[in-house]
């Protein structure tokens, strides 16, 4: 299992790659709550809307569990005394990787910077 960002995910909404969703398959990708929210947040009309649901739909949802959010908090707090600054979303996307044991599969360097101080987040490295 391997937790699929928002920038993969949208690289294959633009490319429609065949071989990426291949990798999805393999992988046993899931995405979590706020992944789904931010794909959906892309939606132009409501036909786009229901064509991003049936996307997702193929994918398997990770809870997030209550304990995360005081998480969330505390490394947001120990990056912004490092003066580091990303998104919100993508501090609690990586905790939910830390929190599931799995690899996360980003385009974002964002991603680079959490891991300065949450070094148990692991980046996939596609080699395939």
């Amino acid at each position: 299992m391997i937790l699929v960002d928002t920038s993969i995910l949208i690289a294959y909404l633009r490319s429609h790659n065949t071989k990426l969703l291949a990798r999805f398959q393999e992988l046993d990708a899931v995405v979590a709550g706020t992944i789904r929210a931010e794909i959906l947040h892309g939606s132009r009309n409501v036909d786009d809307t229901r064509r991003l649901l049936e996307f997702l739909a193929a994918f398997p949802t990770l809870g997030t569990p209550e304990t995360l959010w005081d998480e969330v908090e505390l490394l947001l707090f120990s990056l912004r005394k490092k003066s580091i600054q990303v998104p919100f979303n993508d501090v609690v996307i990586g905790l939910l990787a830390v929190t599931y044991n799995v690899e996360l599969w980003t385009a974002d360097h964002d991603y680079e910077a959490i891991q300065s101080v949450e070094t148990r987040l692991v980046p996939y490295s596609d080699a395939g």
